[in-house]
């Protein structure tokens, strides 16, 4: 069955979208088409396209931010979920001291951010700068320095393949480094995470601190995946790709950067063949060089030409 077939079976009544160019939805800005995107606005309408695609044997992709993704040339066969317009915040209010922001998982970090040094809320601004989503940080248990979103997340709610709906607190989920094992074919739907009401300009303070860090380290200018390599134990990844020798070591239109040698960027025109083959040469030579395996952080989808 077509993605659209199976769209039109299910009643989906939101925005669809087809042969939507990938590149648009990505930081970097590359990837072939997605055969079909749909832009589902509740949770009740992502589990029952979930739901619909297994019975229908029509693979998923679930799309968050767009960020830790690389799209190959080729695109992405099937269904792919945008998330983008789960995007509410709620606020609540708890115990004197303590609070907890309900959101969707496609709310922006950036927005998510916004929204606290509005209301004098601190806990969220290890995330200040970070691309993506609040589904995706959750995903893959994103961090900054010495902390990470199962520091400060209450509980998740999930839609799953069969078409259900559940809310688990974070103490039933393990997460670890840059991951959040989930079960099999649920999706974060939902977030709840701990904040502390704090004076707003201390809190507005501490989030230009972070960006100033984060702009004077890292190419935010270029177009990247974020960090594309996961540190090994008791190594940075770009303390091993400087030492073997790559900053700045191009293929094509891919560049490690110079500025942040964990930063693999787009300097224009890249393909994913392009970036794939930066990322492998990254690999063998780090691996040649320092008898150390580097394993990608970014989510590697779709098809080739």
């Amino acid at each position: 069955m077509s993605p659209a077939a199976l769209l039109e079976r299910a009643g989906f009544a939101g925005e669809v979208r087809l042969a939507e160019p990938m590149a648009s939805h990505t930081s970097l800005g590359i990837g072939g088409p997605a055969e079909a995107m749909a832009f589902p606005d509740k949770v009740e309408e992502l589990a029952k396209l979930l739901l619909a695609a297994k019975e229908n044997g029509v693979p998923v992709f679930v799309l968050s931010g767009g960020t830790n993704l690389l799209v190959k040339d080729g695109g992405i066969p099937g269904l792919v979920i945008n998330m983008g317009k789960l995007s509410w915040i709620e606020l609540e209010r708890g115990e004197p001291g303590t609070s907890r922001l309900h959101a969707g998982a496609g709310v922006r970090l950036a927005r998510l951010i916004g929204y606290c040094t509005n209301n004098g809320l601190s806990g969220l601004e290890f995330t200040a700068g970070i691309p993506g989503t609040l589904g995706g940080a959750v995903a893959m248990n994103a961090g900054a320095g010495e902390t990470e979103m199962k520091d400060v997340l209450v509980s998740v709610t999930l839609a799953g393949p069969d078409g259900g709906i559940r809310t688990l607190p974070a103490a039933g989920l393990r997460m670890g480094y840059r991951h959040t094992e989930l079960p099999e074919g649920s999706v974060v739907a939902e977030a709840s995470v701990a904040v502390i009401p704090w004076p707003k300009e201390e809190v507005r303070e501490l989030v230009r601190k972070t960006i100033r860090r984060r702009k004077a380290t890292q190419p935010l200018e270029m177009r990247s995946a974020g960090s594309t390599f996961k540190n090994p134990p008791g190594y940075s990844a770009w303390r091993l790709i400087e030492m073997a020798g790559l900053r700045g070591m191009t293929v094509g239109g891919a560049q490690v950067s110079m500025r942040h040698t964990n930063f693999l960027v787009n300097t224009g025109g890249a393909t994913a063949k392009d970036y794939m083959g930066l990322v492998e040469l990254v690999i063998k030579t780090v691996g040649e060089k320092l008898n150390i395996t580097l394993e990608p952080e970014i989510k590697i989808v779709g098809v080739e030409n």
